[in-house]
């Protein structure tokens, strides 16, 4: 059955070498939600960073661009397009400007393979609802199609637009009738919807690890699923080959191995789904083995090489073709590893003689572009609570001293079920807070993470200096937090 456990032994590596890997990621501070390893139908490894769990519903951002490659295999295989016919065809009805030449040419196929003719400003500043729309009348068309790659993420949403306008179905739903119902998994996955209503089908899928891996097995087994054959293998086949040269530099990175149909190569001659964030899916046919993992490591670059090359330095090199013998010392050292995964925290130190100081103190703040005009700190025991006032009025972030205080983030108006359409029904995402002292007790440091369908974190750092206190606050987030960046000085009232 899928899903069955074995141990790391079984699977053909140690579960010290497991155990490593999940300590590799905690040195390197990666801020990981899940992990979860198969070979063939069985899982070795899954582990989740509490608050997260098994049945949790993650955003996977970019990884939802390769579900939006598999609905065009089924469309072509209905005989509902080609991969030759170019866009403007589809959509006439959208263009309101003369076709440049390199977009009348431009091809389904060009866009699978990201390697369209043109760049265009970012769509979250558009004022254009329709995604389509604005993509076909404002892409510069200033080079051939299918020539170079360069990375199109609003191309991809054009795709999903074009799926629900052949398919009269939702992204989902299609996938669902085609795949999904028949492996039985992504039951309760969703995806998010743009300003005017097309699944937003470059960002927005929410789904369980299970559900990733389940697609997984599928696009390994080219096509089919308990001898049913659900999509072609010819198709999957290309989908899944170097079709485009993705690598900018003279040396190779991650997934800088080659380009499919919205699907990364990677060393090994496997494949993979790629999402911001961390969110991946590794397959490798060779081995036979499946990695899946959830995170929000949005700004922190690095954190995806100690991920990817973590797991074919200390797994994939490391398997062997055939089971171990059963090692319970090892085992067990693995079970005690992994038995108290928790989200990350601020780093530094709990405590400050600081904190006594200006605990309770007013500070008012020196005009700046976050608009927050004065603060406080209460602090407690093992935390406190940062208390400010900005444009919405007196808001309130509890935290802990390294460790995690879960809320919800007080400031109102994100987007919660359509992307770039704010919300006017005091809805607030969920949220993660923690603090640390550093520079030797004159730094304090809140970590906040939202932990909702949409995922960020932003750093505020206040340093102490006599009455007066320098405030830095950043963030990592691709379209909210924005009123929590800036530097600024405060004084104590």
């Amino acid at each position: 059955m899928l899903f069955d456990k074995i141990t790391p032994e079984e699977a053909g590596i140690s579960s010290a070498e497991v155990a490593e890997y999940i300590d590799f990621l905690e040195r390197h501070r990666c801020n990981m939600h899940s992990v979860l390893m198969m070979k063939g139908d069985k899982l070795f490894a899954e582990y989740y960073w509490a608050p997260f769990h098994r049945d949790f519903s993650h955003r996977m951002y970019s990884q939802t661009k390769s579900y939006v490659g598999l609905a065009i295999g089924l469309l072509m295989d209905e005989g509902k397009l080609t991969l030759d016919d170019t866009i403007v065809s589809h959509f006439p009805e959208k263009i309101e400007r003369e076709v440049p030449p390199y977009l009348a040419k431009q091809t389904i196929r060009d866009m699978l393979m990201m390697c369209t003719c043109g760049t265009h400003p970012s769509w979250f500043t558009s004022g254009d609802p329709d995604r389509t729309h604005w993509y076909l009348n404002n892409i510069s068309a200033d080079h051939p199609s299918g020539t170079t790659w360069k990375y199109d993420s609003t191309g991809s949403q054009v795709l999903c637009s074009l799926v629900e306008k052949l398919s009269g179905m939702r992204l989902l739903d299609y996938l669902r009738t085609k795949i999904f119902d028949k492996i039985g998994t992504f039951r309760n996955a969703e995806v998010l919807q743009c300003a005017n209503g097309d699944s937003w089908g470059d960002s927005a899928l929410l789904c369980t690890s299970r559900d990733m891996a389940s697609c997984a097995r599928f696009v390994m087994n080219y096509g089919t699923w308990n001898g049913e054959r659900l999509l072609s293998e010819s198709y999957l086949r290309e989908a899944t080959s170097p079709l485009a040269d993705n690598s900018y530099f003279a040396y190779d990175e991650a997934f800088s191995n080659g380009y499919g149909y919205k699907i990364w190569c990677t060393e090994e001659g496997g494949f993979a789904f790629s999402g911001m964030g961390d969110q991946y899916t590794i397959m490798l046919p060779k081995q036979d083995l499946i990695f899946v993992c959830t995170a929000d490591d949005q700004g922190y670059a690095a954190a995806r090489h100690y991920i990817i090359d973590g797991f074919f330095e200390k797994i994939v090199r490391k398997i062997a073709d055939k089971p171990l013998a059963a090692d319970k010392t090892a085992e067990k050292l693995l079970a005690e590893r992994t038995a108290d995964l928790r989200l990350i925290v601020a780093y530094g130190e709990k405590n400050s003689p600081l904190s006594a100081q200006i605990s309770g103190k007013e500070y008012v703040c020196d005009e700046n572009p976050t608009g927050i005009t004065r603060f406080r700190f209460d602090f407690t025991e093992n935390g406190g609570v940062f208390r400010y006032t900005n444009a919405q009025g007196d808001k309130e972030i509890p935290f802990g001293m390294g460790e995690n205080v879960f809320a919800k983030f007080p400031q109102l108006g994100y987007s919660n079920d359509f992307g770039s359409l704010r919300t006017t029904d005091g809805f607030m995402y969920d949220a993660a807070f923690s603090a640390a002292w550093r520079q030797c007790g004159q730094r304090l440091a809140i970590r906040v993470q939202v932990i909702d369908r949409y995922f960020g974190t932003a750093m505020f750092f206040f340093t102490f200096k006599g009455k007066e206190v320098h405030v830095q606050m950043l963030k990592s987030a691709e379209d909210f937090l924005n009123e929590y960046v800036g530097n600024f000085i405060a004084r104590q009232a």
